[in-house]
């Protein structure tokens, strides 16, 4: 039996929450616009936020939750059984996220609040905790214990 980290199931539990969540922001992209973008302002305190990007897409806004809906639900599946897939992607996913929040310091400095500075900070450390997490040696041998039983079969 593969013994899971206990972070990973966590990841894996959130990555099926978010995918629900991408769910009911896609019927709000479909059903009720104006709910969808009072939300995503709310979210953005001085455009610290998903608003700036998701109002870009407009009218994409439902096929890009519902894509989001499926490769969060894949990376679900991924974390619950352990393929380094999963990892490498979440991997890349953390790295990209912390370029685009260094970018996006600029306009942080232009309008500063405290809501976007306490959100830019715990985005940062979040992202940065999972990182470190996700590179540990036992999390990286959980995942390649299960590729290394699958070369020995």
């Amino acid at each position: 039996m593969k013994t899971r980290p206990i972070g990973i199931t966590i990841l894996a539990i959130l990555l099926w929450l978010n995918t629900g969540l991408y769910l009911v922001l896609a019927g709000l992209a479909i059903v009720s616009r104006s709910s969808l973008l009072r939300l995503l302002h709310a979210l953005s305190p001085s455009g610290a936020g998903p608003e700036p990007i998701h109002t870009a897409i407009r009218d994409l806004l439902p096929l890009y939750y519902g894509i989001m809906a499926g490769v969060t639900f894949a990376m679900a599946m991924g974390f619950w059984k352990l393929l380094n897939w999963a990892r490498v992607m979440m991997l890349g996913i953390i790295v990209l996220s912390l370029m685009l929040m260094v970018a996006g310091v600029r306009l942080l400095f232009e309008a500063p609040t405290a809501g976007a500075i306490s959100l830019t900070l715990v985005r940062v450390a979040l992202s940065v905790l999972w990182l470190w997490y996700l590179l540990r040696r036992p999390v990286r041998d959980a995942f390649h214990r299960l590729a290394a039983k699958a070369e020995a079969s």
